[in-house]
């Protein structure tokens, strides 16, 4: 099985700092457009529009995912409804989707953290601490602003997550990124190690990979994708929140062993992976 990329994915990994395409040129991964259509790949591409992914890939039949597959994880409204209709029950916060012009539901409670369906960006990287009505309707038009004039807006209960650290723009929580491959919980990396290199709480104990891989499996199930990432962060009183999911295929992370060993996997290799301070196998 091939892997391959999307060439227009460069310029955005340059511009960011990630690896994944060094790192998956070290693998021989090959360019979609230089892969060889009688053979089974596995695309790693970046998250455009569902309508583009689709031109992408319609006359490569053998490539996945497939845009049914990948289209429900890419806004997180849609993957709570996916994780509602697939009874998967794991630790979440109460969410409050707000469509534009929506009325605010009664039975919204603060504080809330506010972010889009598509995106948590936040302006100057600052995470707002909601705390009223008229808080909650200037966050959603600053988001709208930047993301969209359009864009869903979701209200989440605030959680008092554990402190992974300091970072410039504040405290970084302590907040993983599972990696699901085939449906099987396969590895786990720190989601912030770019900004907190040794974070406080890491690596978790061998209970909390027992959590997060019963949890990681739970969110797996509600999807077809080859490749689902979910993030979990731990609250100040040690339970393991859902935080989000995403098709993995367009998913960061800085850990480069897990990142080629999760890919070794989807070649269908043997890819044994070493434990350290922030990443290793669930």
């Amino acid at each position: 099985m091939q892997l391959l990329y999307d060439s227009r994915d460069d310029a955005y990994h340059v511009k960011v700092g990630s690896q994944v395409l060094y790192w998956l040129d070290d693998l021989g991964a090959v360019p979609l457009d230089e892969s060889d259509p009688a053979r089974e790949g596995f695309l790693f591409a970046g998250a455009r529009s569902i309508d583009d992914y689709r031109d992408l890939v319609q006359t490569k039949p053998l490539v996945r995912d497939r845009p049914e597959e990948r289209e429900p994880l890419l806004r997180l409204d849609s993957v709570l409804v996916a994780l509602k209709g697939a009874g998967v029950q794991v630790p979440t916060a109460r969410t409050w989707v707000l469509p534009l012009d929506a009325a605010i539901p009664d039975d919204i409670t603060f504080p809330l953290f506010v972010r889009t369906a598509e995106s948590s960006w936040k302006k100057g990287g600052h995470i707002s601490r909601v705390h009223s009505l008229r808080g909650l309707e200037e966050e959603a038009a600053v988001l709208r602003r930047a993301l969209g004039w359009d864009a869903v807006v979701l209200a989440r209960e605030w959680l008092d997550l554990a402190s992974a650290g300091e970072g410039r723009y504040g405290t970084v929580p302590q907040e993983v990124r599972t990696w699901v491959v085939d449906g099987v919980p396969f590895a786990w990396s720190f989601h912030y190690m770019h900004i907190v290199p040794s974070p406080l709480g890491f690596p978790p104990t061998a209970g909390d990979v027992g959590t997060l891989r019963a949890l990681a499996g739970e969110v797996g199930r509600a999807f077809g994708s080859r490749l689902v990432v979910a993030d979990f962060a731990r609250g100040t009183d040690g339970r393991w929140w859902f935080i989000e999911a995403g098709p993995g295929s367009c998913a960061g992370t800085a850990h480069e062993r897990v990142f080629k060993a999760v890919a070794l996997r989807l070649r269908g290799e043997d890819a044994p992976l070493v434990g350290d301070l922030v990443g290793g196998p669930l």
